[in-house]
């Protein structure tokens, strides 16, 4: 499904339609609601901040494992402007958060006590330096600067894998523990599948196999 908003094409999947679907006519705690909106919190900041630099992009794709912001002018971006653009995500989920959480201290508890949880664990989530993730693109900007492209994109593999290994087997004991909490667990295999297939040498061994 498409939508054009504002010059901006939205391409929402159907697997997340049909999610969405089902969670707001059975999901009456509103927590996978509240971990969307968390979500969009997050995506929004770096529209701002994009917008505040003259450059939005041209689309959006919505999907069940991840929103991709097709930005087209990255490439035209300096460092200091690119480090806020990625990190404008983060700032917007401890804003959102913050401001719950002062909400939460005036009403007590409700809704707010979810929006509280969902912003702090997405910003700090985001600032792990892991393939896909906020803090991982903010790694591969600073290692570009000290090195050349192919070293630093293999040295952020590297630091994604020592994040993202600790991370699959943590959520591996939350799933036996809970006996149905998997969240952690796919996450992290999604991580680790988005860098295999990003992974640099990936060209290079096939070429020394043959």
């Amino acid at each position: 499904m498409k939508l054009k908003i504002g010059g901006i094409v939205f391409e929402i999947s159907f697997p997340l339609a049909a999610v969405m679907t089902a969670v707001i006519l059975f999901d009456s705690s509103l927590s996978v609601v509240v971990c969307f909106l968390s979500v969009i919190f997050h995506e929004s900041g770096h529209l701002v901040m994009l917008h505040h630099f003259g450059c939005m992009p041209e689309s959006i794709r919505l999907t069940l494992f991840d929103i991709a912001i097709v930005d087209k002018s990255k490439s035209l971006r300096g460092f200091s402007q690119e480090i806020a653009v990625v990190m404008a995500g983060i700032a917007f989920n401890f804003l959102f958060g913050t401001a719950a959480l002062i909400l939460l201290h005036i009403f007590s508890g409700g809704i707010w006590e979810l929006f509280v949880n969902a912003n702090y664990t997405l910003a700090f989530f985001n600032l792990l330096p892991a393939e896909t993730l906020d803090g991982g693109q903010a790694l591969l900007l600073i290692l570009c600067r000290k090195m050349e492209m192919r070293k630093a994109m293999i040295t952020a593999d590297i630091i994604s894998v020592v994040i993202i290994i600790p991370l699959g087997i943590l959520g591996f004991i939350v799933l036996l523990r809970s006996k149905y909490n998997f969240s952690l667990l796919l996450t992290a295999i999604y991580l680790l599948a988005v860098l295999l297939m990003k992974h640099p040498l990936l060209p290079v061994w096939k070429k020394q196999k043959k």
